[in-house]
């Protein structure tokens, strides 16, 4: 099968593993018949950064060694890696070592996911997306958090500021003169919903008034449970809303499974950018 890869600059990959294996040999196999050079290196990002460049993709081949303690430092570098350069990270593995990996490593930022036995020819296909800019690599995403309650804002940052940039406020007025500069940096708003002088309904409004920040997702943060409450928050229109006494891993999965919609849409919005499906682009 022709994969349409380019021949005038042989394409590289850099294929991660801890161990030889068969398996390994076989993808890097197929890379080479493929006209792809799978450069072969142990869990090191310096020999990541010396084997490719920031384009081209990594296949992480995941073993056992995700479960030892150097093995999670190797997954915290690779989430570091995969956020701050905006790196194309494909993995490979057992469902559990995928679970495990993505404990660590969000699943917004791996482009693919590929069982064993490997499905060579869609192990292929993502990789000439990937190779030709039709997959988009994960970016670190900014999310402001607007809540009177500084020890509850505290807590949030510790869950999430490994994933993600976080900016914090404890007041509706100073989000929304804030926004006002920095709304084309956040991707997600955590508001409060009940918040002194200025509540959370009042800002919401506000926000989605100004064409500056009227696209920006919210979800709100209330601390109270009963359907009431529920119903109010939900009829404003926002994303989501999230009890206060969500535990850290509904939390994550909550957001996680909103940014990969999101890249979804943002991917789906570039390809038909590319295809000239959208008429003017800027």
């Amino acid at each position: 099968m022709d994969y349409g890869f380019s021949n005038e600059k042989q394409s590289k990959v850099a294929l991660i593993s801890s161990k030889s294996s068969f398996s390994v040999m076989g993808i890097q196999k197929k890379l080479q018949e493929s006209g792809i050079e799978g450069v072969p290196v142990r869990p090191s990002i310096f020999q990541i950064e010396e084997a490719i460049d920031e384009s081209e993709p990594i296949i992480y081949y995941l073993d056992d060694e995700i479960y030892t303690p150097s093995g999670e430092d190797f997954l915290n570098e690779m989430r570091k890696l995969c956020l701050e350069q905006e790196r194309l990270l494909i993995l490979v593995g057992e469902e559990a070592e995928y679970e495990k990996a993505t404990e660590i490593i969000p699943k917004s930022a791996i482009v693919g996911w590929f069982n064993r036995p490997v499905d060579m020819d869609a192990l292929m296909e993502t990789l000439e997306k990937a190779l030709g800019g039709e997959i988009k690599p994960a970016r670190q995403r900014h999310i402001l958090i607007v809540d009177d309650d500084a020890t509850y804002m505290r807590m949030l940052h510790e869950w999430m500021k490994g994933r993600y940039q976080i900016t914090m406020l404890d007041a509706g007025t100073k989000a929304i003169h804030w926004l006002m500069d920095n709304s084309q940096n956040v991707d997600l708003i955590l508001l409060d919903c009940e918040m002194p002088s200025m509540d959370g309904p009042t800002v919401f409004r506000m926000l989605k008034e100004d064409p500056g920040s009227r696209n920006i997702p919210v979800m709100f943060l209330t601390g109270k449970s009963d359907r009431d409450m529920v119903i109010r928050a939900v009829g404003l229109g926002p994303e989501d809303y999230i009890l206060k006494s969500i535990d850290k891993k509904e939390l994550m999965d909550k957001l996680e499974d909103f940014f990969g919609r999101l890249k979804t849409m943002e991917d789906s919005d570039q390809e038909e950018v590319s295809d000239g499906k959208t008429g003017v682009v800027f």
